[in-house]
């Protein structure tokens, strides 16, 4: 299902994780069972999309919106971000279309105005894509999408809160969130969306806990004789079709995407950060 899996110590009987608390408990009478339903034959046949936000927090970028596109057939999910709601299927399409070689058939959406716009109707009738909308003020019609969007969000919440990182980085979480959704199993598919999608296997030998302690390597033509070869830099994700980790800069607060990194996911924050002050 997925190679370089790493082995977890079981957790006592009574473990209650702190950051899952925080970032998605609630009423049990309140929880609902996820969509076991398939209504496609094939990948692309049918996209469930939903926009996330507003956030009340700005990401570094300015962004305030989501946007997910969850493909029915396999259940994988792809999320862009963005300032204001506005067009992102033209990058999806071509993003998914390029990789599976199959084409988008349906969307289904609900009434909101990034999906009834002309300009979006249009672009969707000149590519052939037949658009499902919701009956108004009825948003189990586009289920799948909605609790999506909640299982991301509640990710991210969780990974904010447990390693004590700023909301401002919820972008980053939620996109991490749908990276490690798409290679794990789920109660619909007995493959990973990933694999579904790819025709591949996910390699897991990468996969780090977010906000994880590290030290990224400095390359020499970014460097001088007697500077240091390594910054503190915290775990944030991963950056599609490159070999390589996004990473927090804990000194200058930018985002770097390092190849070579020194991660430290057991060693706690206050340790890491008096270590070489």
């Amino acid at each position: 299902m997925a190679d370089g899996v790493p082995r977890i110590a079981d957790e006592p009987s009574d473990h209650v994780c702190a950051g899952c608390c925080m970032g998605k408990m609630r009423e049990d009478n309140f929880s609902r069972s996820p969509e076991k339903t398939v209504k496609s034959a094939g990948v692309l046949d049918l996209i469930h999309s939903d926009v996330m936000g507003p956030m009340q927090t700005k990401t570094p970028g300015g962004c305030t919106y989501a946007v997910t596109f969850i493909d029915d057939f396999s259940r994988h999910v792809t999320v862009y971000f963005m300032k204001k709601k506005a067009e992102v299927l033209e990058k999806f399409k071509a993003d998914m279309e390029n990789a599976t070689g199959r084409k988008i058939k349906r969307l289904r959406s609900d009434n909101g105005g990034e999906y009834t716009g002309r300009p979006f109707k249009e672009y969707l009738s000149k590519q052939g894509i037949r658009h499902e909308k919701t009956v108004p003020y009825t948003p189990q019609q586009n289920g799948l999408a909605e609790r999506m969007n909640r299982s991301l969000v509640e990710m991210a919440r969780c990974m904010l809160y447990h390693e004590g990182i700023d909301k401002k980085w919820w972008a980053e979480a939620v996109n991490t969130s749908a990276w490690i959704i798409n290679r794990i199993p789920n109660t619909v598919t007995v493959k990973t969306p990933y694999e579904i999608v790819y025709q591949k296997k996910p390699q897991l030998k990468n996969l780090k806990v977010f906000g994880a302690l590290g030290y990224g390597h400095i390359p020499d033509e970014k460097r001088r004789k007697l500077d240091a070869k390594a910054f503190k830099c915290r775990f944030l994700g991963y950056e599609d079709g490159v070999k390589g980790y996004r990473v927090l800069n804990v000194e200058t607060g930018q985002v770097k995407i390092v190849r070579t990194v020194k991660f430290m996911e057991t060693t706690s924050t206050g340790d890491f950060m008096t270590e070489v002050e």
